[in-house]
């Protein structure tokens, strides 16, 4: 007697189910994954909070592709405020190298460089400060030319982020501190 199995259908009422089957349980686990994760006071962080706005009272951004995307990334994080201490300049430059070259001399390999120079001037004493960061990243040549433009654009995105979250956290630093609260053994 031959047993009789059942064979996944392949109509479109079979896929359908099957299909069915599999999102129900993929929103089950995401539901319970993420109740478990808000019982145990899980908050997700999207980005760092703002800079304060006491640190800068100017910002000077070139005005190039390079300073462009910089100011883009810097919006919403730092906020200028007339009476803060310092004043800040930034110079922002791009360097690409070819690192290995085969027989014919073409590069094979590639290295893009973002160098930020930050001057900081101190509106109360007038000194000035010079802090420089630095990205690299390598590449490997494209089998195309639009292939490879790609490739260092989205490098370049890559950098400036990295470089304005250097240069927030580094101003960070810079906030005055406050003042500690005096207690009541203090005054006396």
């Amino acid at each position: 007697m031959a047993s009789r199995l059942k064979k996944p259908s392949l109509s479109l009422a079979g896929l359908s189910t099957l299909c069915f089957r599999r999102i129900r349980r993929l929103f089950l686990v995401v539901s319970i994954s993420g109740l478990a994760l808000a019982g145990c006071g899980f908050e997700a962080m999207y980005r760092a909070d703002n800079l304060r706005t006491d640190i800068l009272s100017e910002l000077a951004v070139p005005d190039s592709r390079l300073g462009r995307q910089l100011e883009r990334a810097l919006r919403g994080r730092l906020v200028p405020s007339p009476d803060a201490p310092w004043s800040a300049t930034i110079v922002l430059e791009e360097t690409r190298e070819n690192m290995q070259l085969d027989s014919q001399g073409v590069a094979q390999r590639s290295r893009l460089s973002h160098r930020l120079t930050l001057t900081l001037k101190s509106s109360r004493t007038g000194k000035t400060r010079v802090v420089v960061f630095q990205e690299e990243q390598f590449f490997d040549r494209g089998n195309s030319g639009a292939d490879e433009m790609a490739r260092v654009r989205a490098l370049r995105a890559l950098a400036i982020n990295q470089l304005t979250d250097k240069l927030t956290s580094f101003l960070q630093t810079l906030a005055p501190h406050p003042e500690p609260a005096q207690t009541l053994a203090d005054k006396s």
